[in-house]
């Protein structure tokens, strides 16, 4: 429903003022060369604008597809040219803040996700020869307990799962590796994940979309709607039912933005509204 309503609202605007906003948004890839690539703050978050507006706005012409290419292009350009530097295994690696983030937020997670539903602007060869290359590095970094680290050689011990960083982030691009590859590694993976999820994924820092309860309640909904077991939304109902209950004591950092869509209530709210539809839910600003 909120996500249909954002849609809606954004056509209001679009086809009231196409062509400014069209021409705001393509304006952006001036930006592009001094950019990372994550998802929340660099390039691949660019790419997701720019897929969402021809998916659910104008229609697959909107934005050209030469400048979706260059987004992409540069995108796998800055992945080739930091694997070389750093010698890696991976033929993809990115970098963000001196960091080789593996998770959805800052991480290669995020970025192979929205390559993946990119795909359809890139040739075989690149999909097969680096990112599904890429993607089968990066998921054999797991934990023996089928969580992810945050970042290649982190000092961090395996705590953090949540959507930015550890498993939760990881199931999405899992099943959509799944589906495009049809390897059931993947889906094996990602139900892995989902078991981890459950396991510990009532996360101390509260509610919240990115970091919290109501980002890993998704990973559910997503796992239902891949399989259609019952287990997967039984799962998703207690964590939302965790979220709206707020028992004390179970929020033990409270959020910078108490009232935002990654970090507040919205996000709360967005998750309640997308259980009444669970088969079309989708995580917002990331999943198309």
């Amino acid at each position: 429903m909120f996500s249909k309503l954002l849609a809606y609202c954004l056509k209001v605007i679009c086809f009231s003022v196409p062509n400014y906003f069209t021409f705001r948004l393509m304006s952006l890839i001036s930006l592009l060369n001094d950019s990372p690539d994550e998802l929340l703050y660099g390039k691949s978050g660019y790419l997701y604008a720019l897929l969402f507006v021809n998916k659910h706005i104008y229609g697959k012409e909107a934005i050209p597809t030469s400048h979706i290419e260059k987004v992409i292009e540069s995108i796998l350009k800055s992945g080739k040219q930091f694997s070389t530097q750093m010698k890696s295994e991976s033929p993809l690696l990115w970098q963000w803040h001196d960091k080789v983030y593996f998770g959805a937020a800052h991480g290669m997670a995020g970025i192979l996700y929205m390559l993946l539903q990119a795909r359809m602007y890139f040739n075989v060869i690149e999909i097969r020869s680096f990112v599904k290359p890429t993607l089968d590095w990066l998921l054999n970094q797991r934990y023996s307990s089928g969580n992810f680290q945050s970042s290649l050689e982190s000092s961090s011990s395996d705590r953090l799962v949540q959507w930015c960083h550890g498993a939760p982030g990881f199931v999405p691009l899992c099943i959509l590796a799944h589906q495009v590859f049809e390897d059931d590694k993947y889906l094996k993976i990602a139900l892995q994940c989902g078991d981890v999820i459950w396991q510990r994924g009532l996360s101390t820092k509260g509610y919240s979309m990115c970091h919290g309860v109501s980002g890993n309640a998704y990973a559910f909904i997503q796992l239902y709607q891949a399989t259609k077991k019952p287990i997967h939304l039984y799962r998703a109902c207690c964590f939302m039912e965790w979220c709206a209950v707020e028992r004390p004591g179970t929020e033990l950092h409270h959020p910078d933005r108490p009232a935002s869509l990654f970090e507040g209530l919205v996000g709360r709210l967005y998750l309640a509204e997308d259980m009444t539809n669970n088969l079309d839910a989708k995580f917002p600003a990331f999943c198309l």
